[in-house]
């Protein structure tokens, strides 16, 4: 059922239950993540130059329809979120 759908929070499936964009998690952590990064690069620079190489060296690898796709996702979650409760029809 559709997180739109009122009817999906009486669902017994706990994947209807617990639904959410785990893209969205992801980029949290990211972000989350410069905090020890900042950390880790006043204290060791060059372990933190190494750090950010290799991350540069795997998102460089994800092709770049990858990330339209998140960008459509996140504006799509948000535009549905907010229209759904501006309807009323979610809490």
């Amino acid at each position: 059922m559709s997180r739109l759908d009122p009817q999906a929070e009486d669902s017994v499936d706990r994947w209807t239950l617990r639904a959410r964009p785990a893209f969205l998690y992801v980029m949290y952590a990211l972000v989350l993540w410069s905090i020890p990064m900042g950390l880790i690069a006043g204290v060791h620079p060059a372990v933190a130059a190494a750090i950010i190489a290799g991350m540069r060296a795997y998102l460089d690898a994800l092709p770049e329809p990858l990330y339209a796709l998140f960008g459509t996702g996140y504006l799509g979650y948000t535009a549905a979120r907010a229209w759904g409760k501006a309807k009323g029809v979610e809490r």
